[in-house]
């Protein structure tokens, strides 16, 4: 009897070994021959193959480190146990590990960015400020002279928007005073720059509007969003240059959960990866139409911005409004050319596509402010900006705090820091000397790039 139940025993433990060791071969077998088709994570690039061996790469174990990133991102079922991590955390304790993704009070869901835009954490400095705002008022006055209205919108962004409901930890150390949109907003107005604020407008309408401006598990406009900015930018455009442009008619509102606009809805939720949907209060769709008479004028319509400006192409309004259009998705992309193959500003002459518009805009949500203006503005200063005295001095406040802010990200990269130290010691020179070298080096080299 003894010997009968020790033979079961032992059956059962093999059964259990095999039935372990079978489990753990699922994800490899699914790695090597995929039997199950997996959705690919949003906002992840997608897995690369495994790196080559060879005798350099296996020395220096450069090889190891990448064979073992490439093999964690190419397991079985590694999309499905990262949206089951993140699922987890999500429902049970309301947080996200997914990239920049915050999840804040009462299910609103935001994006880092936005929250240190609105905090003051990625603010650029007071002196970088000033002298973009310089070259910008430069450039507008050259090109006013050649036919060319140029302004800049400050769109609104999430953060501010909705700040209530950003988590309590993240305003500990807010500076409001030291924003990039308040203090670009203070010396576009103190450089009379032209700007339309539609960040505090925005803000002045947030509770008497009927229809959201932002969506919950968004971090852009809405739709409806979209058709009041434009008609804001529409109307400044009419005060800018004197004339009428057609007038958009909202035929009727129909209210959804997902509209044209879909990935501007529901965007951040996208990015956390996880399985279930996270409700969210269903949102405007206008239908529209134009009225035009015959004082009615189309002009040409240029607009640098980050994407904020899709969701008001995905509208129509500036295919209905402008003659042509374009927009420069952080003056790199080229749309809406790029929505049936990919077009880049590099391939442009800049001045003469410039000199084409009627009107160029700027565009900037407070995110991407801490990037604003996006490289366009240094290239068109340096085309049009007269080669004076002011010139020449701006351009040595900007050297200054080129070198200066170099220094800085030096002192605060340790790898990079021990490299210039090391390079210093085998030519002999201060360590200073050479930290001024590369700053030099990588200012002409800039200059170049913008002069070509």
């Amino acid at each position: 009897m003894s010997s009968s139940v020790e033979h079961v025993s032992i059956k059962l433990k093999k059964r259990i070994f095999f039935s372990f060791a079978l489990l753990l071969c699922i994800p490899m077998f699914q790695a090597f021959f995929p039997f199950i088709k997996e959705k690919p994570l949003d906002g992840i690039d997608s897995a690369g193959p495994f790196p080559k061996i060879t005798k350099s790469t296996w020395l220096n174990e450069r090889f190891q480190k990448n064979f073992m990133l490439a093999f964690e991102q190419n397991i079985g079922f590694h999309n499905s146990l990262v949206r089951l991590h993140n699922q987890i955390n999500f429902s049970i304790f309301k947080t996200s590990d997914a990239g920049d993704v915050v999840v804040g009070k009462n299910g609103y869901v935001f994006l880092k960015p936005y929250i240190e835009a609105f905090t003051g954490a990625d603010f650029v400095g007071k002196e970088h400020i000033a002298i973009n705002v310089q070259k910008i008022k430069c450039v507008q006055t050259e090109l006013k002279k050649r036919g060319v209205d140029f302004f800049v919108v400050l769109a609104p962004g999430k953060g501010s928007f909705d700040s209530e409901y950003i988590p309590d930890n993240f305003k500990k150390e807010a500076k409001p005073d030291s924003t990039n949109y308040k203090v670009y907003k203070k010396m576009f107005d103190a450089f009379e720059v032209n700007n339309l604020d539609l960040h505090s407008y925005f803000l002045s309408i947030k509770h008497s509007e009927t229809y959201p401006l932002y969506s919950t598990t968004g971090v852009h406009w809405t739709d409806y969003g979209c058709l009041l900015a434009s008609k804001k930018i529409i109307h400044y455009i009419e005060e800018l240059r004197k004339i009428s442009l057609p007038k958009i008619k909202v035929r009727s509102i129909e209210m959804n959960s997902y509209t044209g606009n879909a990935c501007n809805d529901y965007d951040a939720a996208t990015l956390m990866n996880i399985f279930t949907t996270i409700p969210q209060p269903k949102v405007a769709i206008a239908k529209l139409q134009y009225e035009s008479d015959s004082a009615t004028m189309k002009p040409r319509f240029l607009c640098i911005s980050d994407s904020y400006f899709a969701g008001i192409i995905k509208t129509r309004i500036p295919a209905n409004v402008f003659s042509d259009y374009h927009y420069w998705l952080y003056y790199d992309a080229i749309f809406p050319e790029s929505y049936v193959k990919e077009k880049k500003v590099s391939g442009l002459d800049i001045k003469k596509e410039i000199e084409k518009q009627d009107v160029v805009c700027m565009l900037a949500t407070e995110a991407s402010l801490a990037q604003f203006p996006y490289g366009f503005i240094d290239d068109a200063y340096e085309r049009y900006a007269p080669k004076d005295n002011n010139y020449y001095e701006l351009k040595k406040k900007e050297f200054r705090l080129f070198v200066a802010t170099f220094f800085v990200n030096v002192e605060n990269d340790k790898i990079w820091k021990a490299q210039l130290v090391k390079s210093a010691k085998e030519k002999g020179v201060p360590e200073s000397v050479e930290f001024f070298n590369n700053a030099l080096w990588l200012y002409t080299n800039n200059q170049k790039r913008i002069n070509k």
